[in-house]
């Protein structure tokens, strides 16, 4: 089991790590909860999410917290009508997927979000996730992996509170 302190050590060396890989500063640590634009969540964000976690078998799946729906995946029940498999996304599915990627950031240490750390292999400061290939490895195996640097952007671009 990892201590409190290793846990402090990893997510400090991880945001160092991310800000680095994508040139960000990090925002302010006031109580006042981040923005993030919903635009670049759909444009850039999105794809990722999409591509590397919306598998049935993974964050498409019915049972979990954190879900990714649109084309190729689980389509978003309750609609006014059921889209095609590769139609374009609703507004609902990108609404619903920006809200609960959202719901994985910690505003007071972004570097610690689980949208971030869950991902990325525990070797490369990462946290316990189920979503490892059939080599054993998880989504992003380290933290300047293209799309965690992605993930990461979008984290950390939220503008500094006043």
């Amino acid at each position: 089991m990892i201590n409190r302190q290793s846990k402090r050590q990893s997510s400090q060396w991880l945001a160092v790590a991310l800000l680095a890989a994508v040139g960000c500063e990090p925002p302010s640590t006031d109580a006042a909860p981040a923005h993030r634009e919903f635009s670049q969540f759909r444009s850039e964000v999105y794809p990722v999410l999409l591509r590397d976690c919306g598998f049935q078998a993974c964050h498409g799946a019915p049972g979990r917290f954190f879900r990714v729906w649109g084309p190729g995946r689980a389509r978003l029940p309750g609609q006014t009508r059921t889209p095609d498999p590769f139609d374009l996304p609703s507004g609902d599915e990108l609404s619903a997927s920006y809200s609960l990627a959202l719901a994985f950031i910690d505003d007071s240490n972004p570097a610690g979000s689980d949208l971030l750390r869950k991902p990325l292999a525990l070797e490369a400061g990462g946290a316990a996730h189920g979503g490892i290939d059939g080599y054993g490895r998880n989504i992003y195996r380290t933290a300047q992996d293209s799309g965690l640097a992605t993930l990461a952007a979008w984290v950390f671009s939220a503008p500094q509170q006043q």
